[in-house]
């Protein structure tokens, strides 16, 4: 096998081995679960909200107040910007100018009120 050939397949693997090792499921609130550091984080989508629900190790709820998140949508080719702030209990959200449609990326950065550092990447159904 020509080595181009061989490295264009080890790139086009990357995407499903780290899509393996994330470990998500869907949690108490209908959503992916997956794992960071230091718990989960469930991401849930409505018509009009993105949400985070923080949770430990254990599945308990983690306070979200004083978390601070920004999620990125690629929608369509167009890039939008959606803060989120607490929300009440574990949950830290903002508003969707539009409901996500299939194929839509959703890129979640936030920090914890600890500093713990949250990840989560969703490609809508």
């Amino acid at each position: 096998m020509k080595p181009s050939i061989l490295a264009l397949a080890l790139v086009l693997a990357l995407p499903a081995a780290a899509q393996a090792q994330r470990h998500s499921h869907k949690g108490p609130n209908g959503g992916e679960l997956v794992d960071v550091a230091g718990g989960h984080a469930e991401f849930v989508d409505t018509p009009t909200e993105i949400a985070l629900h923080l949770s430990d190790e254990d599945g308990k709820p983690v306070s979200a107040k004083g978390a601070t998140g920004k999620a990125t949508i690629l929608s369509g080719g167009k890039t939008e910007t959606v803060d989120l702030a607490p929300a009440g209990g574990a949950k830290l959200a903002g508003p969707l100018a539009k409901p996500l449609t299939s194929g839509d990326k959703v890129v979640v950065s936030a920090r914890a009120a600890d500093g713990r550092k949250i990840q989560v990447r969703h490609v809508e159904r």
